[in-house]
């Protein structure tokens, strides 16, 4: 056992005292919260220019004038100058092809120049079918693009309630349709965003991700550049092959909780600090909430040891870092597979497929994490014997399970591949090495 806490304490020092882990402390969760956050920051930017648009209007409504009208109520971020500026209204009758098609090649060529950045176009009975209006752009400004639709719905919806000789005012049936903002409430009678929920469940998972692939893998270049170098030979002289894998995993491992418990320290002081820093409150319940925190760190260190033994046997059985790629593609789609489903998972956390794919021990880290932060949240109370709690503590043994028979079949693997050289295995003979 001290052979192994030899190991143990090498592999820790070598990540630990590098300056590499200090850097990584840093950038990850700046990276992390960047890769999760900008995107929607980015989507949400206002323009910081006027956006230059000009109308096709062939519905015989004065529709092209009318929209023009209803984006000046729209500003830049100095409330004066139009976010929108309407440069041309062409009317044109519906019959005349030639003028639509000329004016609609020049305004396309406006776009594709910059001159302009998008234009409208208003077909004969524009208020009966959808498809006689479109937009051509080269942008897809989502702002913008619902802008336009909510006001040429008012317009469109206008026409339509005129034509029908409704006994009401347009503008008091208008205001009587008018759409509902449905507010979500959870169990508890609160509301937490949607969105506050999916960046807090991809941060977490975003994580998890990065701690098993990164350390995982140099679990792997550790053992394929030892057995390369024939360090292994005078390694095994000394300490078992079992010890030496276990060391390798386990020392890592630490290193990795290392980094998570800084993390978690500073966490802790932005909890006491929260008052000042005036962080929302809906995040404390999924960021500090007392199932999630204790899942996390667990499913953490069983999905870590489940996949870095995974790419302690992958390093084993190859020679050379271009060999080990094809092993490790199946291993990082399982990695991946979350962030692929989540958009599903997250909306019906206790479905079918998110019930199942959290069970299966190699999803089941980052997907009931993910679960968790939907459901546990909104839980008045905890109970292992019922509920979300009880099905994470299902999953969390069906990993721990998995992870201790992974571990004893890449020991008897691990044990003779060290040693091998030159050809890689088949599965035949990987086979053979696991009944010696």
């Amino acid at each position: 056992m001290s052979k192994f806490w030899i190991v143990f304490r090498q592999e820790y020092a070598q990540v630990v005292k590098k300056k590499s882990f200090v850097v990584g402390l840093l950038l990850t969760p700046i990276l992390m919260g960047a890769f999760i956050v900008l995107p929607a920051l980015l989507a949400q930017m206002k323009s910081s220019s006027t956006e230059r648009l000009a109308v096709i209007d062939q519905s015989g409504y004065g529709l092209g004038r009318s929209f023009a009208e209803s984006l000046d109520q729209y500003k830049l971020d100095d409330d004066i100058t139009p976010y929108y500026q309407t440069v041309r209204v062409y009317d044109i009758r519906p019959s005349d092809s030639a003028g639509f098609a000329a004016v609609s090649d020049t305004l396309r060529g406006e776009i594709n120049d910059k001159s302009i950045k998008y234009f409208l176009v208003l077909r004969k009975d524009a208020q009966l079918h959808n498809d006689s209006l479109y937009m051509v752009t080269n942008a897809d400004n989502i702002t913008s693009l619902k802008r336009f639709e909510r006001r040429l719905t008012e317009l469109v919806s206008a026409i339509r309630l005129r034509e029908s000789n409704v006994n009401l005012g347009v503008d008091s049936v208008l205001t009587l349709t008018k759409s509902v903002d449905l507010e979500i409430r959870d169990t508890k009678g609160e509301s937490i965003s949607f969105i506050t929920k999916y960046f807090s469940a991809m941060i977490f998972v975003g994580i998890m991700f990065g701690m098993m692939m990164g350390y995982g893998q140099l679990v792997m270049r550790s053992v394929i550049e030892e057995k390369n170098s024939r360090v292994m030979e005078v390694l095994i002289s000394s300490v078992t092959p079992f010890q030496l894998m276990l060391g390798k995993v386990l020392g890592l491992g630490a290193a990795t909780l290392t980094q998570v418990a800084i993390w978690f320290a500073v966490g802790a002081m932005a909890f006491v600090f929260r008052g000042t820093l005036n962080i929302d409150p809906s995040v404390d319940r999924i960021v500090f909430n007392p199932a999630v925190i204790v899942f996390f760190v667990l499913f953490l260190i069983s999905g870590y040891l489940l996949f870095s033994t995974l790419f302690a046997l992958i390093g084993s059985i190859v020679n050379t870092e271009k060999e080990a790629q094809n092993f490790v593609a199946p291993l990082t789609i399982l990695m991946v597979l979350p962030f692929m489903l989540g958009i599903v998972v997250i909306q019906d956390p206790n479905g079918l497929l998110a019930t199942v794919v959290s069970f299966i021990p190699f999803t089941a880290p980052a997907m009931m994490v993910m679960r968790l932060v939907f459901v546990a949240p909104m839980l008045e109370s905890y109970s292992i014997f019922s509920g979300i709690v009880a099905e994470a503590t299902i999953s969390l043994a069906l990993v721990t399970l998995t992870t201790m028979i992974m571990i004893w079949v890449t020991g008897k693997i691990f044990r003779v591949g060290i040693l091998m050289y030159g050809k890689r295995p088949t599965l035949p003979e990987i086979m053979k090495w696991i009944k010696y």
